[in-house]
């Protein structure tokens, strides 16, 4: 007996073939991976992947526009993460703030694989689309790092731009290891360790991360 389709609304139909895509473009790889893969892990007919995308290069653009879009959102929200952690110091808030980006990337994981090892090669327009994403989190980071040097709790005389690249370079590596290599890594540790890396190395001499509670910070 042949089994029967489920019917889905549209937007939840897209939803679930770009849910397919992003799974096996993850484990196969783009060029390794056929429309009859997409829609073998969907269970839906040939016909039905056509009523919403011409090609599996459209359905691959639409994937990555979709963690773009993402990770954009998560920008505008990069600094309630620290709200709760105010209380407890600076380093705290930095902590809160590593630790909700490493746990973004990781319920995102197989978006993240797919946006971080192909999308630029397979289409030149995500790499513009790709720089402004990071130039959008060195703006964060460096923004922040200002508003600690005005209430004097980090060191003046550190580039805020040049900080936040090093931040991100730490955090492009531990994304690599800790979330796409070791899925089951304690990224609340991972986040500690972070933090406190770079919280002694920018902190202002003298002062104790644990007498620090800024309310701006």
């Amino acid at each position: 007996m042949k089994k029967k389709r489920t019917v889905l609304p549209p937007e939840e139909r897209r939803q679930q073939l770009l849910d397919a895509a992003t799974w096996v473009f993850a484990r196969r790889g783009y060029r390794h991976t056929g429309v009859s893969d997409i829609i073998a892990r969907a269970s839906v007919a040939r016909g039905t992947f056509y009523l919403y995308f011409e090609s599996k290069h459209q359905i691959f653009l639409a994937v990555v526009s979709a963690f773009h879009d993402r990770v954009a959102e998560a920008l505008e929200q990069i600094e309630d993460a620290g709200e709760a952690a105010r209380a407890e110091g600076t380093r705290a808030v930095i902590a809160a703030s590593f630790k909700r980006w490493l746990e973004f990337f990781a319920a995102h994981r197989d978006a993240t694989t797919v946006v971080l090892r192909e999308a630029s090669s397979i289409d030149p327009r995500f790499e513009q689309g790709f720089l402004e994403l990071r130039q959008s989190a060195l703006d964060a980071f460096a923004a922040r790092l200002r508003r600690l040097q005005a209430l004097g709790l980090v060191n003046a005389v550190l580039s805020p731009e040049f900080v936040a690249r090093l931040q991100l370079g730490m955090f492009d590596e531990l994304i690599n290891t800790f979330v796409l290599r070791e899925t089951d890594a304690d990224l609340g540790a991972v986040a500690d360790q972070l933090s406190a890396c770079v919280w002694d190395g920018i902190k202002e001499p003298g002062l104790e991360p644990e007498t620090l509670s800024p309310a701006e910070a």
